[in-house]
């Protein structure tokens, strides 16, 4: 143990030395808060932005008022249809008996504005019919008559800020714990190579595996070092900046879960990031080598990103990082945890990251590829 704590005390050393390592971590507690803040802004902008609609004929009499209210500037126009292409956002021709809307679907600001005018215009269109009744002396209720009355079992609120943080929490958690840990795993292996320092560590009377399990233990320090950092400024950030009427907060059982997931990853990605440095001959090469795995990793999560009312059985949690996705957001999402199914990632992370570590010992065993240049 007093061989392996060396190793692992000299790397962190070497690490936090590394400028690169030390930038990263900065950056990723700064990139998520600036990315949270322009997204918030955005949003705000986008729901108190006003459209403008150019229509032709006779604007029935209230619904001017109500197109107003809610951010739409009537301009009138000769051709509702051709000013829509680019002169407005919305083109509408009023007429005795019917409405005409013409409208780009390519266009953000087009698509935004037909659904204030489809919400106006169905509220229009209630009230009117609601008071034609009434003068007859009809009930309006017989428009209705199974009126829906909704009793939310929890916060809508709550429930839109948990939605919104199974959607980017999983990606930035396997995102940062894997590029977090990267520059420092290279640089204990390709680039201790390339330093010609590789093989004075394994002269020494250390076994390599205590050198190994050193190295793996330094590397995946600062992976949840840098995971952590992003995730903690995220959730300050989001404490701090309303995006979904509220803000947004992660409960202490989905952060249990997170810290625990954070750590097999880490472990896992260490052990493999430090078997691709030891292939390397040198820091760029092991660069090259990593690359196409920042993509491997990070394809399950932009699956559930896509496919969020997923419902996978069990055998889906025995695929590694797919299941600390699924794990995760059920846990901010739900606010409990399925057992069986953190049973079953637990073991497959576990078994993921001994098969890594077994293959990087293997390699650090294997003298031609320690000591060639």
């Amino acid at each position: 143990m007093n061989a392996l704590g060396i190793v692992f005390r000299k790397e962190l050393r070497e690490i936090l030395r590394d400028r690169r390592t030390l930038i990263a971590i900065g950056m990723a507690a700064l990139a998520t808060p600036a990315v949270l803040i322009v997204i918030s802004q955005v949003s705000a902008k986008t729901a108190t932005q006003e459209y403008t609609v150019g229509y032709s004929g006779d604007i029935p009499t209230g619904l001017d008022i109500l197109l107003t209210a809610t951010s739409l500037k009537l301009e009138r126009v000769d051709d509702p249809a051709a000013a829509a292409s680019k002169q407005v956002d919305l083109g509408v021709a009023f007429q005795p008996t019917q409405i005409d809307e013409y409208y780009d679907p390519t266009r953000q600001s087009a698509q935004i504005a037909d659904t204030r005018l489809q919400t106006v215009l169905g509220e229009y269109n209630a009230a009117k019919a609601a008071a034609a009744l009434r003068e007859k002396g009809v009930d309006p209720a017989v428009l209705t008559p199974l009126p829906i009355k909704s009793h939310p079992l929890s916060s809508v609120v709550k429930a839109a800020g948990n939605a919104f943080l199974s959607f980017f929490l999983p990606y930035i958690l396997i995102t940062m714990v894997f590029t977090g840990g990267l520059s420092a795993a290279l640089d204990a292996s390709a680039g201790e190579r390339e330093r010609k320092t590789l093989e004075a560590l394994l002269l020494t009377p250390a076994p390599r595996s205590r050198i190994l399990v050193g190295k793996i233990l330094a590397v995946t320090t600062i992976s949840l070092l840098s995971a952590f950092a992003a995730i903690s400024s995220m959730l300050l950030a989001l404490s701090q900046i309303p995006l979904v009427g509220a803000r947004v907060t992660l409960s202490p059982l989905a952060a249990a879960v997170m810290v625990w997931l954070a750590v097999l990853l880490a472990g896992s990605f260490s052990s493999l990031t430090l078997a691709l440095g030891t292939l390397a001959k040198n820091f760029r090469q092991g660069q090259a080598f990593s690359t196409p795995l920042y993509f491997i990793t990070i394809f399950p999560a932009s699956i559930i990103l896509f496919i969020p009312d997923f419902n996978p059985s069990l055998a889906y949690y025995l695929i590694p990082i797919f299941n600390a996705v699924l794990v995760l957001r059920d846990a901010i999402v739900q606010n409990s945890v399925a057992w069986p199914a953190l049973g079953v990632t637990s073991v497959s992370l576990i078994a993921t990251g001994l098969l890594c570590w077994f293959a990087t010992l293997r390699l650090f065993t294997r003298e031609a590829l320690l000591i060639r240049s």
